[in-house]
């Protein structure tokens, strides 16, 4: 098998193009497009510059999935060989591929990123690019903490995941190259604070299980408790609606995406309610309501702004 197959499958496994493609163009998009119409753009406008702020995303995406089974590939292998469910036919486990070659494959994919983002006119996109990826380096590394860093918990990783405020500031940048200098207001902060909450919601809720299917893996019902840990996404899923709410309200928006939006929050905090109340190990998979959730948050999002506001390429 020769190294781009072992990549190919690797990118199946741990990062499937069908879905973290249109998730990432969304979750560009839908900040992009949210930028332009707060501050009165219209039509909204995409360009070679939001194809680049995609392709960006969408790599920096992959980048942050090889940064992690790089940093914990040691813990994988041993939680897949205990016979967790979740990690045992992961390919580093299964011996697919090597730690040293996703590290080759993290250098080739930050070596396009840089590319993507030195074309003419983008100074502000690879300053940002620069800032991103330094501090995304820092964060897998818990910012030199050295207790973290030995013994990582799972609030530890929920803190990481505000590093997703990085591709706001990213989009903000694009933003900055293609229009000019962005003036922040509580709506534009809002913004940019939701895909955190939506990211936060996804992290906790894939991590809670019922008390006979915990094994070594840290989870946050082992650490808070299952009762405790089924509010922790209800009350992200909560706060990244309430902020794209206001969002909507300002952009002016059809009153169909609020609509679906709430419907989609509602039944996402319904099934965390349903787990504490009854808890069953198939009520357990919270991960497949909140991941409803930001896939009506962000495309719907996006579809909302283009239909309201129209667009032009």
């Amino acid at each position: 098998m020769t190294r781009v197959t072992r990549w190919v499958r690797y990118v199946n496994a741990m990062f499937p193009p069908a879905v973290l493609v249109p998730m990432g163009t969304a979750q560009f998009l839908s900040l992009y497009l949210g930028l332009q119409a707060l501050t009165g753009i219209a039509p909204l406008h995409l360009g070679w510059r939001a194809a680049v702020g995609v392709a960006t995303t969408v790599l920096w995406m992959l980048l942050i999935r090889l940064q992690d089974d790089i940093t914990d590939a040691a813990t994988d292998i041993r939680l897949g060989r205990a016979g967790d469910p979740r990690y045992e036919n992961r390919p580093v486990v299964r011996g697919e591929i090597t730690p040293h070659e996703l590290r080759i494959m993290a250098a080739v994919t930050l070596g396009a990123l840089v590319a993507l983002n030195t074309l003419r006119g983008q100074a502000a996109m690879l300053l940002a690019l620069i800032f991103g990826l330094g501090v995304t380096w820092l964060g897998f590394r818990w910012f030199f903490i050295t207790a973290l860093a030995r013994n990582p918990t799972p609030l530890a990783y929920l803190g990481r995941k505000a590093l997703t405020i990085l591709f706001g500031v990213y989009a903000c940048a694009v933003y900055w190259d293609a229009f000019g200098p962005l003036r922040p207001t509580g709506p534009i902060v809002l913004l940019l604070l939701a895909p955190i909450a939506s990211v936060a919601a996804w992290e906790t809720a894939r991590k809670i299980r019922i008390p006979e299917d915990e094994t070594e893996y840290g989870t946050y019902s082992k650490q808070l408790g299952w009762r405790s840990a089924a509010l922790l996404p209800a009350l992200f899923v909560a706060t990244a609606a309430a902020c794209l709410m206001t969002v909507t309200a300002v952009a002016r928006v059809d009153w169909w995406y609020p609509m679906a939006l709430g419907a989609a929050a509602a039944i996402a905090i319904g099934a965390c309610v349903l787990f504490r109340v009854s808890p069953s190990r198939s009520r357990a998979n919270l991960r497949r309501y909140v991941e409803v959730f930001g896939a009506v948050a962000n495309v719907g999002l996006v579809v909302a702004l283009t239909t309201a506001r129209g667009v032009l390429l």
